[in-house]
């Protein structure tokens, strides 16, 4: 009774209808949907050019799998991206790729993307269930998306978020599944065309996400200005084996009924917070034209290749819908429908709301495309200053305040407009619509949403680049303690060696005395070995003068005494003879020379190196008196100093002994190359000597041997 009240009230204040929904603002405005809904679907199309963006999805752009002049066939993959957040891009036909060049996209920016240009063949050979499935539904939420992930399907009402991405990791999270089918942008009826023709692949579509998910029900929320649609969507679910799972409700046509937080509130009664999602309360909403994508995965193995496009505007005479291919292009669409005039001006991607202009009217149909308008353009309406009536206020479906929105993003405060819950702005053009000053206020909160974005992540570059440098500094302090850290122990440890050292020599009791220096050692050696050689030499001196002595002169001479009187002449006759040879001789002199010199250097060692002893010794006796005296430890210094000069010393006296012996070696090879001739002819006149010795006795004795033996 209280809905006919309003009903009746509405026809005398039409601001009354807005009691007959759960959420707030809205307006009516002229729907114009039946210029396409009264011709039939035009027959399926394929253009000479098919031109697919790499990028058509809310996300990172994909990359291109293909390379031009590849042939190809319907549904095969072109492009796809495991970076992030993206939807693959099948072929919608067969063909040859001519190009992958930048093209224009349809964005309200203009700016180019990277596109594959495929040129169809017109036979549309195609490959069955690419995605290779068994038709069954799939067991978890996982299979799911992987199934609808590699199936390229995205929002298709408009937003492009890849649907992969909205379905829950884990089973039981999703109480209620929603399926949009509001539809309230005027001019377009595609989803309308759907529901009418494919009610069963919708309500499939949505039962396998269900099943899959967990859900518990399931409602299809339809406006009430589509009564054909909602008889055939209730007629696919009395069909149905439960068709209790499912409940088709009829909901009050008002723009913007189609948003989701709009009718999920008007479907469950439950307003979605700010910054929060649907899902994050067990909810979760996609469009008819989505579940109808997932159908055809799941059950026929089909990739997302075409969708229900509205081709309508009031300069068209035939508007329709029509199952376009992604990739054709606005223009080739547009005059399938017989435009009233040339198309000087630039097509609509969209409804007249939130619907945009195209930069060309060469841009292709992507997967969010659902409606292309071709309205003229009209006089621009001058823009007058704000009055301050309110009525954007009252619009306003998200409870904002369109007013203070506009002056703080006019002024550029933008944080002021961020205070403001700018970002809960959906843009759907109610204020703008309402405005009776003309205000473009959506522009105005486009131009403060990307300039808030920008600014953060400015703000986010240098806070970055801040940590990075603190970080580098961090680093570089701590490689600089580690070092003096690691200096610091060596020194530490140098002082520790030198300082057991010490202590370990004094420690030790008087090792000098026990074990004498090795250079000393040798020279008290040598020095012994020629006391004892003088010693001998002279020993046999004496006993031969002895000897010689002890013989009578007039006694005669044995053989052996001969014998060595005759050897004993031969050296002294020899000895003669060398030495002024040597005299002569610079070799021989300068190897005596050598060997006297080598001799003294031998005693003058000796008699340093038990100087030293003696000193050092003496040392030793004052220092130990001294400590003994003054305290009973040396100090670690002073024990370090001593340990060292006596190292020095050791191997100073070690160095010229081996200095001594090199020297002496070498004098003595240099003395023996010169000495090899003289004794050749030391030799030759040694055998001269004795041939004369042997000839003169083969000589006849004189006569005076036989005048005394005749006289005795």
């Amino acid at each position: 009774m209280k809905t006919g009240f309003f009903k009746f009230l509405a026809k005398i204040y039409p601001m009354a209808k807005r009691r007959l929904y759960r959420f707030s603002g809205g307006v009516f405005p002229r729907y114009n949907k039946s210029l396409s809904k009264q011709h039939p679907i035009h027959k399926s199309f394929i253009p000479n050019e098919l031109i697919l963006p790499l990028h058509q999805h809310v996300g990172v752009e994909t990359e291109p799998k293909v390379q031009v002049g590849d042939k190809v066939l319907k549904n095969q993959c072109l492009a796809e991206s495991k970076k992030g957040l993206s939807a693959p891009v099948h072929a919608p036909t067969s063909g040859e790729i001519v190009a992958i060049e930048n093209r224009t996209l349809p964005h309200p920016s203009g700016l180019t993307g990277l596109c594959i240009v495929l040129k169809p063949d017109f036979k549309d050979e195609a490959i069955d269930n690419i995605l290779k499935t068994d038709g069954k539904t799939p067991s978890d939420p996982k299979a799911l998306k992987e199934l609808v992930y590699r199936a390229g399907i995205v929002g298709m009402g408009g937003a492009g978020f890849p649907t992969f991405a909205k379905i829950p990791d884990e089973k039981g999270k999703i109480h209620t599944l929603l399926v949009n089918g509001a539809e309230c942008e005027p001019f377009i009826t595609c989803d309308d065309i759907l529901m009418q023709t494919h009610p069963k692949d919708i309500i499939h579509g949505a039962i396998i996400v269900a099943e899959a998910l967990g859900c518990e029900r399931i409602i299809c929320g339809i406006e009430d200005n589509k009564p054909e649609a909602i008889e055939s969507m209730q007629a696919a679910v009395a069909e149905l084996d439960h068709p209790n799972l499912v409940e088709i409700q009829p909901v009050p046509t008002v723009y913007p009924m189609g948003g989701q937080k709009q009718l999920t509130q008007q479907l469950t009664g439950i307003e979605v917070p700010a910054h929060a999602h649907a899902v994050d309360i067990g909810l979760l909403m996609m469009n008819v034209a989505t579940f109808a994508a997932i159908f055809h995965a799941v059950r026929h193995g089909k990739p997302l290749t075409s969708r229900y496009v509205t081709v309508s505007g009031l300069g068209l005479n035939h508007p329709f819908n029509i199952e376009a291919l992604i990739g054709t292009s606005f223009e080739d669409l547009v005059e399938l429908a017989e435009p009233k005039t040339k198309l000087n001006y630039p097509l609509v991607q969209g409804g007249p709301m939130m619907g945009f202009e195209m930069p060309n009217n060469h841009v292709p149909v992507i997967k969010t495309t659902n409606c292309i308008l071709a309205n003229p353009p009209k006089p621009a309406e001058m823009v007058m200053p704000c009055i301050r009536c309110g009525e954007c206020m009252d619009a306003c479906p998200v409870n904002l305040l369109p007013q203070q929105l506009y002056w703080h993003a006019r002024s550029h405060e933008f944080d002021k407009a961020e205070k403001l819950n700018l970002f809960d702005c959906i843009e759907c053009g109610c204020c703008s619509f309402v405005c009776p000053s003309h205000i473009p206020l959506v522009q105005y909160y486009r131009f403060a949403k990307g300039e808030v974005k920008k600014n953060k992540q400015e703000t986010l570059a240098t806070q970055r680049a801040k940590e990075r440098h603190e970080a580098k500094l961090a680093r570089e302090e701590r490689i600089k303690q580690e070092r003096e850290a690691k200096l610091k122990a060596k020194k530490e440890a140098v002082k520790r060696k030198a300082a057991n050292e010490a202590e370990q020599e004094a420690s030790t009791p008087a090792p000098e005395q026990k074990a004498p220096s090795s250079a000393a050692a040798a020279a008290r050696a040598a020095a012994a070995r020629k006391k004892a050689a003088q010693s001998s030499d002279a020993t046999t001196t004496e006993s031969t003068a002895t000897s010689e002595d002890e013989k009578q002169p007039g006694a005669p001479l044995s053989a052996r005494e001969k014998a060595i009187a005759a050897a004993r002449k031969r050296a002294e006759a020899a000895t003669e003879k060398s030495e002024p040879q040597a005299a002569t001789n610079p070799a021989m002199s300068a190897r005596g020379k050598a060997m006297a010199a080598a001799k003294k250097r031998a005693q003058a060692a000796a008699k340093k190196s038990e100087n030293t002893e003696s000193e050092s010794e003496t040392a030793k006796d004052t220092s130990s008196h001294t400590a003994e005296v003054d305290s009973p430890e040396l100090d670690a210094k002073t024990r370090a100093r001593l340990a060292a000069q006596k190292r020095a010393q050791e191997m100073a006296a070690k160095r010229q002994m081996q200095a001594d012996q090199t020297e002496i070696s070498a004098q003595e090879e240099n003395t023996a190359k010169v000495e090899e001739a003289p004794v050749v002819d030391k030799r030759q006149a040694a055998m001269e000597a004795a041939k004369k010795r042997a000839a003169a006795r083969k000589k006849p004795l004189p006569d005076n041997t036989e005048t005394s033996g005749s006289d005795s």
